[in-house]
This record gives structure tokens, sequence and C-alpha cells, in this order.
């Protein structure tokens, strides 16, 4: 069923009533349905059967566009004045905009007959009626396989067309000649689309019959793609005039229909049936479709535009910029619809718009439209969404300025252009003034869910988390109540008529509440919506972040490293990602895990020396000795000088794994640095030591011993040294010395004894 969204007025066909109901017809006449809604039912209590006050209150509910109602309604009427022909009519109305023909044809031939002949009703129902007969009958979709009940069907529908036509001819109503069928052209303009016009054309295949492209000057290969497709293409200057170019497209189209989509747009293949269906009901002039523009992937702002609309005499684009048709499609009070079709615009990713320079041509092609009509709303609100966009936010404001005052709060993008003045605010931290702003919006009824959610961040970044809170469940209860999201608060419904960031209202607002959760340390509840978010975008990450820093804050580590490993394989992320597990195992104490994750800082971060002076103190902690001399390496190759004492471990360092020349000559340094230190001695004797260089052994752990006489250990090594040299008095003196300094000292004891028996051996 397609769905009446454009607030147009609703035909009355009663022409007489009492005077008690001067004052609700007053009520609806002066467009207050609410009003006269209450009006017409308050006469009802007292007056059941009046046919009159019912046709008054179905058509209030009609202008509020509450169509389940007023059928209800019209039902509830019916019962009550059985014999109302005006009912009746009202009844037929209705199901020709219910897209239920078929009930409607035998009461409006039945009303025909008993000479009912309202000018509106035969306008708004019969000869609608009779158009749905006729796309029916030329819809070769429809057509049965079988021979015989293909002869009976179309007989059948050409006696109902008859039947129409001639109660319309006797009661003097003007058939207007216009194209009436199911034929559809693809209207398009392009310049330089090669790179994206063949998936457009391949998206609508199987949907249209016809293709015209204007070109406004390729100098690619766009004409040949088109051709290529059976397009018609017809060349002509760009004029800087989008509606002047889509009138040209009109003028060559054959169609009885037109689907209007640009080079970069694609049907959805979900949308293929809805828009076959759709042009089976020419009591609609046109159809809104809703736009997905993808911001970046799985990213979509969304508005609607009437991209389906049928070829008439009168159908003419106005507008140099944001063209439009739907004025001269409901100049003659003929109806819109929505159609619960996509289309998919790839034009605002930020590499097409750049690289396309579209912002700056849009701007430029508005201000000129501004100086021909300075007081247009709709081209102010566009500046400031192209300069919001674009991220001049100084300049959005000053737009913004310029509109949202001015709204009556019924343009479909006016909840769209408060959120962008409260945006803007927000983005250059005027956060007062960006409250101010938005408890006017509400306070004129702008009860959109792009206006709670912008009202949201603005709270998140104030540190309100509790108040962010409150402006996101508004964002789901407005949503709910303007028909974008189910009653679950969590499907969206298609063709809801909303204008605006749909993500606001599913992933986006889960991703803020999350974060308000987070800083209102309720980690509980953030936690299954940070899971839910992993779910439904696991390479957002803005989501990866966030999650995995809620998670340090639960203690939960192991699992913040795997998401933010996920995080990592983000090449513009990585370092962020590499931060944060560096500090979370840094502050846990376990410096073997936080390790591979502070070198990889440190390397990335050559101006840093205290992820520098990090690495090497994790590496030393962790005794990986050969991230250690990798980072000292690194440390003088960044032009640092090293001390005394990181000589000494970048030596030690060495020794532990056995490259003991390069670890005596950082001893060596060690020691010029800092001779009065006895470790750079004792180690330089260590490395000579496992050199064979037994006698300068003996030297650097003299010099130790020296500087600290009571080394225990220092001695024994001295010991050892005499030993591998032969000079066994010496050597026995030295772990007599040790074993005075520790007598439990057992290699000491051991080493004596053999010592002592080579004296002996030597004396013989």
């Amino acid at each position: 069923m397609a769905t009446v969204v454009v607030k147009q007025s609703v035909p009355i066909f009663a022409e007489q009533w009492d005077a008690s109901l001067n004052e609700a017809f007053v009520y609806l006449r002066d467009e207050q349905p609410d009003a006269a809604y209450e009006a017409f039912m308050r006469h009802l209590q007292s007056h059941p059967a009046d046919e009159v006050a019912y046709e008054g209150a179905i058509v209030a509910l009609l202008q509020q566009t509450r169509w389940d109602e007023a059928e209800q309604l019209t039902t509830q009427a019916r019962a009550a004045c059985p014999h109302s022909a005006i009912l009746a009519a009202r009844q037929t109305w209705l199901w020709i905009y219910l897209t239920e023909e078929s009930q409607a044809y035998p009461l409006v031939v039945q009303l025909l007959e008993a000479g009912f002949r309202h000018p509106d009703w035969l306008r708004e129902t019969v000869l609608p009626l009779r158009n749905v007969l006729i796309c029916h009958a030329s819809d070769p979709r429809l057509i049965s396989s079988k021979k015989q009940k293909r002869q009976s069907d179309r007989a059948t529908l050409l006696k109902g067309i008859q039947t129409l036509e001639h109660w319309l001819e006797r009661y003097q109503f003007p058939i207007p000649d216009e194209p009436v069928g199911v034929k559809i052209t693809l209207s398009m303009i392009a310049r330089n689309e090669a790179e994206f016009l063949e998936g457009c054309l391949q998206s609508v295949q199987g949907v249209v019959d016809e293709i015209v492209l204007v070109d406004t000057g390729s100098t690619d290969a766009t004409p040949q793609i088109a051709e290529r497709f059976g397009a018609k293409v017809i060349r002509t200057e760009w004029q800087n005039d989008f509606a002047a170019a889509r009138n040209l497209a009109l003028q060559h189209a054959t169609g009885d229909w037109i689907l209007v989509l640009d080079a970069d747009e694609r049907l959805t293949p979900e949308s293929k049936q809805a828009i076959l269906n759709a042009v089976r009901h020419p009591q609609f002039v046109g159809y809104y479709l809703e736009i997905l523009n993808e911001i970046r992937e799985g990213d979509y702002f969304a508005h609607r535009l009437v991209r389906l609309f049928r070829r008439l005499p009168s159908a003419r684009w106005e507008g140099a910029i944001h063209e439009q048709i739907i004025p001269s499609l409901v100049a003659d009070k003929r109806r819109i619809a929505t159609v619960a079709a996509q289309i998919l615009h790839l034009g605002y990713r930020k590499e097409v718009m750049h690289s396309r320079d579209k912002a700056q041509r849009n701007i430029e092609i508005l201000e000129r439209e501004l100086q021909q009509d300075p007081d247009n709303l709709f081209h102010k609100f566009n500046l400031a969404n192209t300069y919001f966009t674009v991220g001049d936010y100084a300049q959005a404001i000053y737009w913004a300025e310029q509109v949202c005052p001015y709204l009556l709060g019924n343009e479909d993008y006016a909840g769209h252009a408060w959120a962008d003045w409260i945006g803007a605010l927000m983005n250059l931290e005027r956060y007062d003034e960006a409250l101010q702003v938005g408890a006017d919006a509400l306070a004129r009824g702008m009860d959109h869910p792009m206006v709670h959610y912008t009202l949201a961040a603005v709270y998140m970044r104030m540190g309100c988390a509790q108040k962010a809170i409150e402006s996101l469940d508004a964002v789901r209860e407005s949503a709910i109540r303007i028909g974008l999201l189910a009653p679950d608060g969590e499907t969206v419904l298609p063709a809801s008529g909303y204008v605006g960031d749909i993500s606001v209202v599913t992933y986006k607002r889960r991703f803020l509440y999350a974060r308000a959760l987070r800083d209102l340390g309720r980690l509980e509840e953030a936690c299954p919506l940070y899971e839910r978010l992993i779910q439904e975008r696991p390479n957002d990450p803005f989501v990866l972040i966030d999650y995995g820093q809620a998670l340090l804050l639960m203690g939960a580590r192991e699992q913040a490293e795997t998401i933010f490993q996920q995080l990592a394989t983000h090449a513009e992320y990585a370092l962020v990602a590499q931060q944060f597990l560096a500090k979370a195992w840094w502050e846990a104490g376990d410096y073997r895990r936080a390790l591979p994750y502070v070198r990889a800082v440190a390397c990335a971060m050559p101006d840093s020396a205290e992820w520098l002076e990090r690495w090497l103190y994790a590496a030393h902690e962790s005794g990986d000795w050969g991230s250690f001399v990798e980072a000292c390496k690194t440390y003088t190759a960044r032009g640092y000088a090293p001390d005394a004492g990181m000589h000494l471990n970048w030596g030690r360092a060495l020794w532990k794994l056995n490259d003991y020349e390069n670890a005596l000559s950082h001893f060596a340094a060690a020691i010029e640095l800092n001779p009065t230190d006895p470790n750079a001695f004792l180690n330089a004797g260590d490395a000579l030591y496992q050199l064979g260089a037994y006698s300068e052994a003996a030297d650097a752990y003299a010099a130790g011993i020296e500087r600290d006489p009571y080394n225990a250990q220092a001695w024994f090594t001295l010991g050892n040294c005499y030993f591998r040299m032969g000079v066994y008095d010496a050597a026995k003196i030295a772990y007599a010395q040790t074993l005075q300094l520790d007598p439990k000292h057992a290699q000491a004891q051991h080493n004596l004894e053999l010592t002592n028996e080579r004296i002996r051996i030597t004396a013989a």
C-alpha cells in the first residue's frame, strides 16, 4: 500500500449542513483539524446519524494523515448511515488512495448510476480509477499466460474503462489528454560519470523501458556507456542550471512515468518490484523515494525526494540547484505518495565530494539563486547544510540563523536545519548557545530525532552524561512517534517520511548511550550495548576504542587486548590501539605483555623520549635482552647520549646474548663515564673472563674490589682468574677472602679445596 505523505487539502463531498456545524467546518477550512475533529465528534454524541458530521470528522482525520482511524470511522459512519451517498463516496475515495481499487469499482458504478456527481469526487475518485484500469490493462506483467484467461481479463478491464468513461462524459467531466500507462523512462543528466554510470544503469535493468540521458559536456566515456545500454543521449552545454538540464531530458522522454536517477545513485535490488507496483496506481501523480546518502561505509543520511512521477504535460522542474518537480505536479490538486523503495547515493562520500569539488559548486549556485530569490528558506538551508558538511561552522551558523527562526515547522528539512545549527555551535565549543538554540527548537515543537540527538552530543561534550541519556531517550520516543521506528524502538520502518541521519536512531544512538553509561560508571549496562555495536559495526574504530576502554575500566584486559588488536588492523588507528595496550599492561605491572606494544609506539613516535625510555625499562624488566639492545641502539640513533648506567645495562644485555666483545666495549664506556662504579669494572671482568683474557679480567676485578672491597662474589671471580692463570697462592687468598665475607659460599669452599690440592701437587 502507498502512504500519502503530503498534507494536501482533502475534498469535502457534503455541500450543505446544519448551522450547528458551522464552527467545526470553519476549523476544518482553517486547517485546525484537531479542533475540527473534536467539534464533529461532540456533535455526533447528540446526533449519531448525522452523515455530514461523520464526513467532517473523517476529513479532519485525513488532514492529519490518520488514515487507519479515518477508515475505521468511515466503516462506523456507513453502518450508522447506510443510505448516505456522501459516506459511500468517501468510502470509495479512501479505497482509491489506499490502493484498494477493486473494492472501490462496484460502489463507484453504483454511485454514478444513482446520479452522484460531485466534481471533486469525479476528479479524485472516478478519473483515477479509470486510469488505474488502463494501467492494469496495459501492463504485460499482469497478463495471464493462458490465452482464454488473458482475453477474459482484458475484456473485463476494457468494459470497466468504457463504463467509467461513459459516466464521465455523461456528467460532462473532461478527460485530460495525458499519458496513462506503465511504461517507465529513466531520466538522467550527467557529465564525466564513467566511473559511476554503469552501476547505475545496471541497477534499473528489468524496471525501465527507456533511458534518456542529457550529457552536459563529458570528456570521458559517459555517452558511450549510456549508448551501450540503449540510452537516447542528448548532448548540450552546461548552463549552471540543473532544472534546465532535467527539463531537456523530460522533453525527450516517451514513457508514462519518469524515474530520475543520477549516475552516482543506484536503485536498490529490493526496490524494483515496489517501483513496478507503484506505476500501476496513477491516482498518485508522483512518489517519494527514500534517498540513502552514504557518508562512509555503513553510515547513511536519509531524505525523501519525488523521483518517480507521471509524465504529465504540466510536469516541469524548477530551481537551478536542489531542483523541484513537486510544484508543477500538485498544481491541480493531484496527490503524491511514498513508495517503499530506496536509492543509494554514493556522491556524498568524502573522497567523491572532494574530487568533484561539489561543495564549492553548490555554494556558488545557491548564492546565485539567492540573489534572484533572497527570501528562499530552502536555498538558505542548503547553504547552511553545505557549510556544515565541509566544516565551516561559522558560516553554517550564519545561514542557519537566517532559516530556523522563520520555519513553520512542517517543512521536511526543518529538524535537519535546527540540528545543523545546534551542531555547528557545539563544534565551535559554544555549548551554552547550542543548548539555548535546542531549547528554542523544542519550544517550537521541533520534536525531531536529529534535534534530540545533537543535544545529547552537546551534553556529552559538557560532561553531563545523565542529561545526554535523557535526550537519547527522547530520540527513540520521537522516532516512534513519527513512524521512523516501530513501537519496539528498534526496527527502522521504510517510507516514514523522515529527513535526516538514520543512524541517530540506530547505532549512533546506541554508541552515545553506551558512552554516557560508561562515563557514569554503569559499565555493566554499557557493555551489552557495546557488544551489540561490535556485531553491527565490527570495523568501526570509534566503537572499538570505546568498548576497549570500557573493558579496561572493568579490568578485563584480555578482552580489551582482543578489541584493540582488531582496532590495530586499521592503519590510521594502529598507533592509538598500541598506546592503549601498552599503558594497560604497563599499569598492571606486566612488562612482558606491555613490551611489544611499548616498542611499537616508541618506533612510531621518534620524537618521544618518554616512550623510548619505557621500551628500555619494559625490555629490561621482562629480561628480553634482544629487545633491550635494539632499544639502546634506537636510543643512540636518535641522537641521545647513553650515561654510564645505560652502557652498563647495555653491556650486561650483550653479555646475556653471549656477545662478550661488544659487551666489553660498553663496560669500558661505563668505566670511562663513571670510574667510581665498581659494577662497571666487575662486569668488564666477567666479559674478559669469558673471552679467556684472565690476566686482564683479574685486573678489572681487582679494580672493582678496590671500589667495593666487601663484595664476596667479586673476590670469588678474582680467585677464578688467578686459578686459571695458575697463580694458586693468589687464588687461595681470594677464595679465603670470599669465605670470610660469605662463609656459606659453597663454590668458594670447593674451589679453595681444589686450589690447596694444586698447591700440594705443585710443591711435591
